[in-house]
């Protein structure tokens, strides 16, 4: 076994834990039994009547351009599998109000889960990441129909089958970013059982773009979808910084309210899920 694989299977457990994984069966309360009692799921419908307009702090990504990748195809082609590239060490990190998220891996959904003003693109890139408790901030972005993209070429043009891992030697994170990093934030959950809440959602305004033969060969192994229909949004806030998206724009002290009541929502969800 290379030294490269060995650190890749290294850090494999944590990137299972953190995403795509399921609930454990011993002592543990029936799904239907514990969602019934949540309130802030994902995903959701993005639309201009749900979504609040004002200033959010800075996104400040420190992001491999040479770093390997272990692609996995996590199993049978429903919506609890996908695509999922796992992330060596400290290849990736994310810095948001303060606090530090490392990249664990990244995955597709197809369609896209969440919706922006009703509608659906063709895939969804998700970014997990992890701060030193193991509280998740995940990073999406749409990805529509247009032109090659050489930068997922090393991954769509070897996709894994259902159980197989494939190694990827040299990837540029930077690339699975955007230049605008104008975006929507919320607080939700995993879109996989067990549907976990405390989530922080952070989904870029700016898409991806994938030719139609990569994104069919995606579909070819999930033709059914790997996506969770949208949830109810109930009491959540979305807020963005994108102009001239939103109907409502809150005054200037209710905005800071909804910035602190996202931040202890996801406070609190933690707090509960430890007690």
């Amino acid at each position: 076994m290379s030294k490269l694989t060995f650190r890749i299977l290294q850090f494999a457990p944590l990137a299972s834990v953190l995403f795509l994984t399921q609930p454990p069966v011993v002592g543990a309360a029936p799904l239907d039994d514990v969602l019934a009692a949540t309130e802030e799921q994902s995903p959701v419908d993005i639309r201009p009547d749900n979504t609040y307009f004002g200033r959010l702090s800075p996104l400040q990504f420190s992001l491999s351009s040479n770093t390997a990748l272990s692609v996995v195809n996590t199993g049978s082609p429903d919506h609890e599998s996908a695509i999922k590239a796992n992330i060596l060490p400290r290849a990736g990190s994310v810095t948001v109000d303060g606090t530090t998220y490392d990249l664990a891996q990244f995955h597709f959904h197809t369609p896209s889960e969440h919706l922006e003003n009703s509608k659906a693109t063709p895939l969804e890139l998700h970014m997990v990441f992890a701060d030193a408790t193991d509280n998740l901030l995940v990073v999406g972005r749409w990805i529509n129909q247009g032109s090659f993209n050489s930068a997922l070429d090393p991954i769509f043009s070897d996709l894994p089958l259902a159980t197989e891992t494939h190694q990827v030697s040299d990837f540029n994170l930077n690339l699975l970013l955007p230049d605008n990093l104008q975006s929507f934030r919320y607080s939700g959950s995993l879109t996989t059982p067990p549907f976990t809440e405390g989530v922080t959602w952070v989904n870029l305004a700016q898409p991806l773009e994938m030719a139609a033969s990569q994104i069919q060969a995606y579909r070819d192994l999930f033709p059914e979808g790997n996506t969770r229909p949208v949830q109810p949004l109930g009491d959540q806030n979305i807020l963005t910084d994108v102009p001239g998206f939103v109907i409502n724009v809150p005054e200037p002290q209710t905005y800071a309210m909804l910035l602190a009541g996202l931040g202890l929502l996801g406070f609190m969800s933690r707090r509960s899920r430890q007690a």
